[in-house]
């Protein structure tokens, strides 16, 4: 696609793009398919915009309070939490995705794959009674580590000049 103007280039049929953008400009119909969390699994805290500020300006962060989503923030707790608990690091091809549930539980999947994708493992867990982020982000990185994710993770290479 090209600017708002949403023309598309001749060899366009090989494309991914976000739903999200082509809604915006009005381009829905061009839509092939639109692949669920299931068959492609976003990058942990895809889609979500955070907000910061310093942590002393009390009147900024008032107005931030006002904007954050509390069920969204759980969601991507709970994912970033496993990242961090899968230690991660720049070129880690590692997938989380969480959403609520009707009923209220939360529901993690997490994946971590080799660079060429060959290799990958897959956890995915409710939040049960507690939902707790950190508890369903604990019994995910169990599973993923018990397949195997720290051998997955290990083999690919750091990001140049860290460490």
């Amino acid at each position: 696609m090209t600017g708002r103007t949403g023309s598309c280039p001749a060899d366009s049929s090989r494309r991914n793009l976000a739903l999200a953008g082509l809604e915006r400009i009005g381009l829905t119909d061009r839509a092939r398919q639109v692949f669920t969390e299931t068959e492609m699994l976003p990058a942990v805290g895809a889609g979500v915009l955070g907000l910061q500020c310093r942590r002393d300006d009390g009147p900024v962060a008032g107005l931030l309070a006002r904007l954050n989503h509390e069920r969204t923030m759980r969601e991507v707790t709970a994912e970033r939490v496993m990242l961090h608990g899968l230690r991660g690091h720049c070129n880690s091809p590692i997938a989380g995705y969480c959403v609520t549930e009707p009923d209220g539980q939360l529901s993690l999947r997490g994946m971590a794959f080799s660079r060429d994708g060959s290799t990958f493992v897959h956890a995915h867990y409710w939040g049960e009674s507690l939902n707790d982020p950190a508890v369903l982000r604990s019994r995910v990185c169990a599973e993923l580590l018990r397949q195997g994710a720290r051998d997955i993770i290990s083999g690919i290479p750091h990001c140049p000049g860290k460490g």
